[in-house]
């Protein structure tokens, strides 16, 4: 039968026993003086309550309570409980722990149970079915009654979305009220060195008063729906204190087989209490399990409580390339919040079928330790997959390096949990889990944990830096994409791009001139930048830096720095329009990051009396040529009337170009050579200029000799040439 309890005081209950005369007879349960609430009777004296129950999605722990009044002791072990809901179903309800089942006269004790659930049950809905064992009975129960578990949950509280746990089960030396609560975090299926693990994640928040760590006996296993278990390690986070009234995280890891299918799996938590193993609690997986779409924020989970980083897979391109199929993925980092944020160190691999196939990738460019709010940081990841994968297919998994992990706690025996008997039948531990194959995750430690698996459909593939690249004009600044490759104070901008044809080495030379400026207050490293000009059929020619450039440039400064390009020898319009493509190839593992494309062409050589030679501009007012003869030598002399000024104001040293003059016979041959340079000891000036070439022998004098002038640059690649004036 089901009683209201009344409250009663030790006062009036003293004085009811002394005017019966029976106080030494009736001595009622000391829980009694402090009972409010339902009750389910055995007797007039005994009774079951139930207390501390935790609703999450899909199970259901609570305490039932045995309060002996009698003057006989009471084998629980006569009694059991079930869960049913208001629509006829019942869930079994198993013991998570070991005790006696036996209560004395004037005692009470309490048995914590848990219960698996259908998905959405709600605490309005649930009651616990009490019933003595009765071979008499048609389904060998006699139903005494129930008890409504909205009762027995927290103040105010609907449902509660942890499983608790009470680690003084594990650990006696510990406080009564040491207990975790545990709620799910996300859980990721990845694959690491051809086998696959299931991340899951889990914030623990201690509900004592007092710091504690997970007990040695505390032990996690994976269930399927087969019934199937694997065993979990902790991966990060064995060893971590937990504080009163705080939460943390930690992270498991579990070795699965490729086949397994993860509907209908669940976490157990359970201890071993000699060679029986008890269950704790238990949570459903199908909340948990994700993957994210391509352009879809997740919360990052390693962020610290008050922080507020989202993660995000921009986009994903590919390319079908003979060595197999080039893919790159753009993930930001974001702040959301109002404060600073530390920044992680993020890899990524690529997975791709069930094969355990996984190929690293790494973003290493230098970052900021800490992105101020509403800032974001982005990382690219390339890598080259085998040939017939279909990108749409893969999956990019984000790892955030860590520090090597302690070895897992859930490894360790089990704690100092009581020994006891069983309690009733409906709290046998074993279960068809239990009888199963068992499959162990490897343990130790660990120096990565994932953040997101992000699925790549909707990938496309990369359109020719030809036909995207942005409208340029010579001179602007170059806007890059990804800042973090270049300083921010740092303006590049390229001021020239000129050919010169090498007819006898059947290609011509490009050379282009960036100019470098220092906005900043201090002195920074020039920048190395990786580029290349792309043509019409999508080929691609790599420039080569000069040979020697200054390492350095000084707040206020601008520096030129010329690149040189050898290009086909062919002679159509479209050979003179590129794409100028400003790469990064050291930042990434695999391939390269385009910071920007933007449309240039070779400028157009003129017979203009006034030459640029950038930050130089030279014109010739004058010239001619004459023959001198002394003691049977001959010399070639061009006399030139130039006017030289120095139009932009960058930094002039002596790796810059320098001119050279050569005299050309009618024949083609060259005769004779002669240097200069625009800085430094004899360099050519304002005014009249004698360029001299000597020791010619008599049969090289030729009519029909010329001189050709170039800019010359030493690149790694050798001497690059450009024409820039013929005299006759």
């Amino acid at each position: 039968m089901i009683r209201k309890l009344t409250t009663l005081s030790l006062k009036h209950t003293t004085l009811a026993l002394l005017l019966t005369g029976s106080l030494a007879a009736a001595s009622l349960p000391s829980g009694m003086v402090q009972a409010a609430g339902e009750a389910v009777y055995i007797s007039s004296a005994s009774y079951f309550t139930i207390s501390q129950a935790a609703l999450s999605s899909s199970s259901l722990q609570f305490a039932v309570s045995l309060h002996n009044g009698d003057q006989n002791a009471i084998d629980f072990n006569q009694y059991g409980v079930r869960v049913t809901d208001t629509a006829g179903h019942s869930f079994t309800a198993k013991l998570s722990e070991k005790k006696s089942a036996s209560v004395l006269p004037g005692q009470e004790a309490s048995f914590r149970f848990y219960a698996n659930l259908a998905e959405g049950e709600s605490a309005d809905q649930l009651k616990i079915d009490v019933f003595r064992w009765d071979a008499g009975q048609a389904d060998f129960m006699k139903h005494l009654g129930q008890l409504p578990v909205s009762s027995a949950l927290g103040e105010g509280q609907v449902t509660v979305p942890e499983e608790i746990i009470n680690l003084r089960t594990l650990d006696s030396t510990l406080a009564n009220d040491a207990s975790l609560a545990f709620q799910l975090g996300q859980s990721v299926r990845v694959s690491e060195n051809g086998k696959w693990y299931l991340y899951t994640q889990v914030s623990a928040k201690n509900l004592g008063s007092s710091s504690v760590k997970l007990p040695t006996g505390l032990q996690l296993r994976l269930v399927d729906a087969s019934g199937l278990t694997y065993t979990s390690s902790i991966a990060n986070g064995s060893g971590t204190s937990f504080l009163p009234g705080e939460s943390d995280t930690l992270t498991l890891k579990t070795a699965i087989s490729k086949q397994m299918t993860l509907s209908g799996a669940s976490l157990e938590f359970y201890y071993m209490n000699q060679s029986e193993d008890v269950t704790l609690g238990t949570m459903s997986l199908n909340t948990s399990l994700q993957t994210t779409a391509l352009d879809t924020k997740q919360v990052y989970s390693g962020q610290q409580d008050g922080e507020q980083m989202t993660v995000k897979a921009d986009t994903a391109q590919y390319s079908i390339q003979a060595d197999g199929v080039h893919v790159q993925t753009v993930v930001t980092l974001s702040n959301d919040g109002d404060a600073s944020a530390a920044v992680p160190s993020f890899i990524a691999s690529y997975q791709v079928g069930d094969s355990g196939t996984s190929l690293s990738a790494a973003d290493n460019t230098v970052r900021p330790a800490f992105l101020a709010a509403k800032e974001t940081t982005t990382y690219y990841f390339n890598a080259i997959l085998p040939s017939g994968t279909d990108p749409n297919a893969a999956q990019l998994v984000l790892w955030e390096k860590t520090a090597a992990a302690a070895s897992s706690g859930s490894e360790g025996s089990s704690g100092s949990a009581n020994s006891a008997s069983s309690a009733s039948g409906t709290a046998s531990t074993t279960t068809a889990a239990s009888e199963s194959a068992t499959a162990s995750a490897s343990g130790g430690s660990t120096g990565q944990m994932p953040v997101a698996v992000f699925l790549l459909k909707g990938a496309s593939e990369a359109k020719s830096g030809f036909a995207t690249a942005a409208s340029y004009l010579l001179g602007d600044k170059l806007t890059f994409n990804n800042n973090a490759s270049v300083n921010k104070n740092v303006d590049v901008s390229l001021v020239e791009l000129h050919a010169h044809e090498n007819d006898d080495l059947g290609y011509k030379t490009a050379i282009a001139k960036y100019k470098m400026t220092n906005n900043g207050t201090s002195t920074i490293a020039l920048p190395e930048l990786q580029n290349e000009l792309l043509d019409s059929s999508g080929n691609s020619y790599t420039g080569t830096r000069q040979s020697s450039v200054t390492t350095q440039l000084t707040p206020g400064s601008s520096y030129v720095v010329s690149y040189s390009y050898l290009l086909p020898n062919r002679k159509t319009e479209d050979d003179e329009a590129f794409a100028l493509n400003i790469f990064d190839d050291k930042s990434v593992s695999e391939g390269k990051v385009s910071l920007g494309t933007y449309q240039v062409a070779l400028q157009k050589e003129d017979d203009s009396d006034t030459i640029n030679l950038y930050p130089f501009t030279m014109k010739v007012n004058n010239d001619s040529i004459s023959w001198l003869y002394n003691n049977g030598s001959y010399s070639y002399q061009l006399n030139l009337d130039l006017d030289i000024t120095h139009e932009d104001q960058v930094i002039i040293d002596s790796n810059f170009s320098t001119i050279e003059f050569d005299m050309v016979d009618s024949l083609g041959r060259i005769v004779g050579t002669q240097s200069s340079t625009l800085v430094g000891t004899g360099k050519l000036t304002s005014g009249m200029q004698k360029i001299v070439v000597t020791g010619l022998k008599n049969e090289q004098v030729d009519s029909g000799v010329v001189v050709n002038m170039y800019e010359v640059i030493n690149t790694p690649n050798g001497t690059a040439k450009r024409l820039i004036k013929q005299f006759h």
